[in-house]
């Protein structure tokens, strides 16, 4: 009897797709559970911490933005919102079904601190995986209203700044 060795990531099974993000200063970034990564004030902020997360999901090629974010949404807690206009004050989003094929939200949800607020993003990698799939990678941002004014724009330049893809290719 032969065997394969099959190498996570490889050809046959690959890894997420590469991102990139800017990140504020005074802020840090690390992987969590079920996260690539997650990024948050380096220091503790009163009640609830704002943070940034970023997830990657295989999908069936085909699936569009706007479905990976309704099938999300339909298990998730929240209330979702209008999206404000993309040149709103606050950073906080563009509409739904965005021209470059990003699919948003905004969200309210009850959280132990009081009312907490999202913004969701989908983008689905145009390179394909074997077993006819893509990544759908999603960033969500959340902050409550407690949150300063300076910690909620610095994590909305830092979720828009988030571009799936990298400059330089990774070092061997």
């Amino acid at each position: 009897m032969t065997a394969t060795t099959v190498e996570h990531p490889g050809p046959l099974l690959p890894g997420a797709p590469r991102f990139r993000l800017d990140l504020p200063d005074g802020w840090h970034a690390a992987p969590a559970p079920r996260a690539l990564a997650v990024a948050r004030p380096a220091v503790d902020v009163p009640g609830f911490q704002p943070n940034l997360t970023v997830t990657a999901d295989l999908v069936p090629a085909g699936t569009t933005a706007a479905q990976v974010l309704d099938a999300m949404l339909a298990q998730y807690p929240g209330t979702r919102q209008p999206v404000p206009p993309a040149d709103a004050s606050t950073g906080d989003g563009a509409g739904d079904g965005a021209p470059d094929g990003t699919a948003r939200a905004a969200l309210v949800r009850a959280h132990g601190t009081g009312t907490v607020h999202q913004r969701v993003d989908v983008h689905v990698d145009p390179t394909p995986v074997p077993g006819g799939h893509r990544h759908a990678v999603t960033v969500v941002s959340s902050w409550s209203a407690t949150t300063p004014a300076d910690l909620r724009d610095a994590l909305a330049a830092a979720h828009t700044s988030v571009r799936l893809g990298a400059a330089d290719p990774a070092p061997a």
